[in-house]
């Protein structure tokens, strides 16, 4: 009798260990996704955020090109990580102030035109859903639509580099839709 009860305590201690191992690569698995955003939150600002903050300041009269050019280069002489600007960029075009989000698109629109590797950056951070959303808000002032249309479009014509990227192809159908709303409405 006492040896059966030894082994089923033997027995529920390995399952509760094997358990307690799922449950810890679990927690280790969240955490990872977790660790972007907390860093964020505990490290605040990124070197690219302030550059894309500077360049997109609702206190510009219009687009920097200077500024914005020199953000290419920083890029292309991998100064600047391509992947945390264009997530700095996102964090911009996220907001609702009208001029901020003209200066964004601008600014994403001179780093696309002018950087080769910023285009599979867009994709990845999903900066494309972002766009769709500010072209479907109707609160979105008509010229930031505009924009964000003639961009998506744009980056859906210009070439076959695009069409290994589903979200290109996936998003460039959508503005069609959109257009046709918006001009109806």
């Amino acid at each position: 009798m006492g040896d059966n009860l030894m082994e089923k305590v033997t027995a529920l201690s390995e399952q509760l260990k094997i358990t307690g191992t799922e449950v810890g690569k679990k927690m280790t698995a969240g955490m990872s996704s977790m660790s972007f955003k907390m860093r964020e939150l505990f490290l605040g600002q990124t070197p690219a955020d302030k550059i894309v903050e500077d360049a997109t300041s609702e206190t510009l009269e219009g687009p920097d090109w200077a500024m914005n050019l020199e953000i290419c280069d920083l890029i292309n002489a991998g100064k600047v990580n391509s992947v945390d600007l264009v997530r700095g960029v996102k964090k911009r075009l996220v907001l609702k102030d009208a001029r901020v989000q003209f200066l964004t698109l601008s600014l994403l629109e001179t780093v696309t035109k002018n950087c080769e590797k910023v285009f599979s950056e867009v994709a990845a951070e999903r900066v494309l859903d972002e766009m769709v959303r500010l072209v479907d808000d109707p609160l979105t002032v008509v010229n930031n639509r505009n924009k964000a249309l003639m961009l998506i479009e744009a980056w859906g014509e210009s070439g076959e580099e695009l069409r290994y990227l589903p979200v290109y192809e996936e998003t460039y159908k959508v503005p069609e839709e959109l257009l046709y709303h918006i001009l109806v409405a």
